[in-house]
């Protein structure tokens, strides 16, 4: 059941959203589709992605909440954009939308 009327965003919740698969899918999907933006630097990078997931799971508001620099900001980005809906939050039953955090780490030697 899906309250429509609640427009709040929760960022704790009795059964937070989840990533198809879990959070191991999750990384694993994140280090398939990311790209390494063309760098002069070693890059050594964790970048934390912010964003709601909606009550039918789709993800929005996707935003950058710790930046490093803004090339591989932007391919952070880009990889949080691709990912498939996620089943979503819960609270007190009622399917709620919540902001979660999403890292994504680059590594260049």
């Amino acid at each position: 059941q899906i309250a429509a009327s609640d427009t709040t965003v929760y960022t704790v919740v009795d059964k937070m959203p989840e990533f198809p698969g879990g959070k191991e899918a999750m990384m694993k999907f994140i280090d398939l589709n990311k790209q390494y933006p063309n760098c002069e630097d070693d890059v050594q990078a964790r970048i934390i992605v912010k964003c709601i997931v909606e009550m039918d799971g789709s993800l929005s508001q996707i935003t950058i909440a710790r930046s490093v620099a803004p090339l591989i900001d932007k391919e952070a980005l880009k990889v949080v954009q691709k990912m498939p809906k996620w089943s979503p939050g819960r609270l007190k039953g009622k399917i709620v939308r919540v902001w979660v955090t999403i890292p994504v780490e680059y590594r260049l030697y």
